[in-house]
């Protein structure tokens, strides 16, 4: 069969196209340790429903650490300011915010830390940030303190506190330099 230029052409971008390397995305963006800002005043809840127990009360555009990569029925999980689980609806992306010049690091704990109002194992509990997710120090170098053989470091987002970075002594660190 003869075929005339605008065919061939046709032919040749058409098996050019199916040889051409397929490009795959991620099926679902990582959300784990993202923060997001609540819209209005909202509840952290117990459980994935709103009718369970409320752990905490957001004010409006207080920021939140998910938990999770994707919401179920409505909910997702956040880890700080305290665990638990906010319905999608009432969330925002937060406004961009100028950090210091390297003052990140992402935590290298898997089982995520605590953060404490002062450097202090016995200090109360401010919430959590969980494994792989962003912090930001109050300054750089890191304003540390070291209690019972920890060496604490100050945070400020994504909240205020501080957050053991290990022992003294002995090698290894739970945070790392942001990339």
């Amino acid at each position: 069969m003869k075929q005339n230029l605008w065919q061939q052409s046709l032919s040749a971008v058409t098996i050019a196209a199916l040889a051409a390397p397929v490009i795959s995305l991620p099926a679902s963006a990582q959300l784990t340790g993202q923060a997001r800002c609540a819209k209005q005043s909202t509840a952290i809840f117990a459980q994935r429903s709103s009718t369970s127990a409320v752990v905490r009360t957001l004010a409006e555009n207080q920021s939140v650490t998910l938990s999770e990569n994707a919401a179920q029925n409505g909910f997702i999980g956040v880890s700080a300011p305290t665990a638990g689980f906010v319905q999608t609806a009432t969330l925002k992306l937060c406004p961009p915010q100028p950090n210091p010049q390297g003052t990140c690091r992402r935590v290298s704990q898997t089982q995520g830390l605590i953060v404490r109002q002062r450097a202090d194992i016995n200090s109360p509990i401010v919430g959590n940030v969980a494994f792989n997710s962003q912090v930001f120090l109050t300054t750089n170098p890191a304003t540390t303190g070291i209690s019972g053989g920890r060496i604490w470091v100050n945070i400020a987002k994504p909240l205020s506190g501080w957050i053991s970075n290990g022992f003294q002594n002995t090698p290894g660190t739970n945070l790392v330099y942001c990339q």
